[in-house]
């Protein structure tokens, strides 16, 4: 995992012991300064404020979410995780072995992240080599689903009886692909895999429809970049690129209604090459906390609800 500081010091933590948060990674940041702080013995809700003090000594690119530090502290202080500093020179790393969400589940507490960095030369060739208009790839999409309601253009990603979770940031339901085609509404967001269980065990040990434990195997890698210097026409050029030249197998392109484009591409099934692709992916910059299993996509055609605009399917290949 991430170096932390180049010292670790035998007194009292304080500010300077923690790494600047990063431009990007904010909530992996969290985890890994909270996960040193549970090192370092320091007692829960002095980690707590320590986080909060670290994270507005500089200017960050967003705000935080209510309680998304005590979540993150919490999830590393009551993790059954074992977690070991070892001096390399000047660095500290962490050495971390990984335990199930539950007894049944197919995914650990915790889960690396795609480590590769944003290379600007390489999204400019990328853009350059495979360029696509955002109405290009709508006018190349196999199939137009733009009259088809998002529970429709579920019916052709998945097999009747997968279970779906849907909904929107406050609110989650998990039910069948079937099903979902008789409910009223479906929900702005949707785990692009689907779930094992209708309801598993949260990180803080609550029953939850939307949480890692209750998701199963990988079938789709959604890749999306909010990058604010990016067209939506050079995002949809890197989308064509992972297609043609990666040869990856693009289904869906979502638009978000906001500022990115929701790529959805199949899982080969092998999980050494999806993380390869999903590095590649990085590199040109998508957000690297899709590789999540539980991570939310913008589900298809869909209404947004802090806008109440349609996030358009604009590709659709169900072959």
């Amino acid at each position: 995992m991430s170096i932390l500081h180049p010292k670790v010091k035998d007194n009292k933590v304080g500010l300077s012991d923690l790494r600047d948060y990063p431009v990007n990674g904010i909530h992996h940041h969290h985890m890994v300064l909270a996960n040193y702080c549970k090192h370092r013995e320091v007692p829960e809700q002095e980690a707590v404020a320590l986080l909060y003090q670290k994270f507005y000594a500089s200017h960050q690119r967003r705000s935080l979410q209510p309680n998304e530090i005590e979540r993150a502290v919490a999830t590393a202080y009551r993790s059954g995780s074992r977690i070991s500093f070892t001096k390399m020179g000047k660095e500290v790393i962490v050495q971390q072995v990984f335990t199930k969400t539950s007894e049944g589940s197919l995914w650990n507490n915790e889960m690396p992240l795609p480590n590769s960095k944003l290379k600007p030369q390489f999204i400019c060739k990328a853009i350059k080599l495979t360029p696509w208009a955002l109405e290009d790839m709508f006018e190349d999409s196999p199939l137009r689903v733009c009259d088809c309601k998002p529970s429709e253009i579920l019916q052709m990603l998945y097999d009747p009886n997968d279970l779906l979770c849907c909904g929107s940031v406050s609110n989650f339901n998990t039910r069948t692909a079937r099903d979902w085609l008789s409910a009223s509404e479906i929900g702005e967001q949707i785990v692009p895999n689907p779930s094992r269980l209708a309801v598993g065990i949260s990180k803080s040990g609550k029953p939850s429809a939307h949480c890692r434990d209750a998701t199963g195997q990988r079938k789709y890698i959604v890749i999306e970049s909010d990058e604010e210097n990016q067209s939506f026409d050079d995002k949809a050029s890197i989308i064509r690129y992972l297609r043609d030249e990666v040869r990856a197998e693009l289904k869906m392109v979502v638009h978000s209604a906001g500022k990115s484009l929701h790529a959805w591409f199949k899982s080969s099934g092998n999980h050494h090459t999806d993380w390869e692709f999903m590095q590649l992916a990085c590199k040109l910059g998508a957000d690297r906390r899709m590789w999540l299993p539980e991570q939310l996509a913008r589900t298809p055609n869909a209404i947004r609800g802090n806008s109440n605009l349609r996030q358009k399917c604009l590709y659709f290949d169900p072959s």
